[in-house]
Parts: C-alpha cells; sequence; structure tokens
C-alpha cells in the first residue's frame, strides 16, 4: 500500500524555482508539477536543517508562456540523497491568475504528452519508414 497523499497526478518537468524560505533564498529544480504541488531537488547546504512543515514561498516560470507563478507552499515529505535534498511540496496559496496560469500550462503539457503517445501507437510504421504523419510524397 502506497504512502502517497497527492490528489492529482503529477507531471514530470524541469523548471528551475527559487524557493524563499525564512533564513534564505535558494535555487532548485522540479522533477514533477501539478496544480496542487511539486517535488523540487535542491543542493543540500552544510547547515541543512529539517524542513518538514515548514512553509516557504516559490517562484518559478512557466516554460514557453511569458508566465512567472508565485505561490506559498508547505513541505510535506522530505528525502537526503547524498549531495541533494528532495522536497515533496504542497501548493497551499497562489493568486487566482496564477493558478489559471498552471493549470493551462499543465494542461498543454498533457494534452502534447497524449498526442504523442496516440501518434506511437495508431502509426508505428509510418517512423519505421520514414515517413511523416499528414505528409503527402509526390508520385
Amino acid at each position: 500500500m502506497s504512502n502517497d497523499r497527492r490528489l492529482q497526478l503529477r507531471l514530470p518537468v524541469e523548471i528551475c524555482v527559487q524557493q524563499y524560505l525564512a533564513d534564505g533564498t535558494y535555487l532548485g529544480l522540479t522533477r514533477d508539477l501539478s496544480e496542487r504541488g511539486l517535488y523540487l531537488t535542491a543542493p543540500r547546504l552544510r547547515d541543512d536543517q529539517a524542513l518538514l512543515g515548514a512553509p516557504l514561498q516559490l517562484e518559478f516560470a512557466l516554460p514557453g508562456t511569458g508566465e512567472t507563478v508565485w505561490a506559498r507552499g508547505h513541505v510535506r515529505y522530505e528525502n537526503m540523497d547524498g549531495t541533494l535534498k528532495g522536497l515533496g511540496i504542497s501548493l497551499t496559496e497562489m493568486a487566482q491568475t496564477h493558478a489559471q496560469s498552471l493549470r493551462a500550462y499543465l494542461e498543454t503539457i498533457r494534452k502534447a504528452r497524449l498526442h504523442n503517445m496516440l501518434l506511437r501507437i495508431q502509426k508505428p510504421q509510418q517512423f519505421s519508414t520514414g515517413r511523416l504523419p499528414g505528409v503527402i510524397l509526390p508520385s
């Protein structure tokens, strides 16, 4: 049985995230993202303290959109792996416009991945013959 308490499926997405904590500002990279949370990987610090339950503020740009999202969250999961720290973060507050931008971005990613998967399933022979879908070659 899984300990996963997520309410939504997270999509694998790598985005640089600025984290604002009580003691400073740190840069991290997402591993996955949903409308309600993300997993963030960041270098461990020398005086690495436990962050489980800690509030933090995040800032990240949505690739290809020109949109920047500001959100508040809480650390729900923490993992140490060598020189890296992994944080499972629940997003608790963000402006409505930022939430809409994040939702639209994730929907675009979902649709693009589904489209690519369907192309591979429906017409695998087109890719093996070098032909592209929708391209008609002259006779």
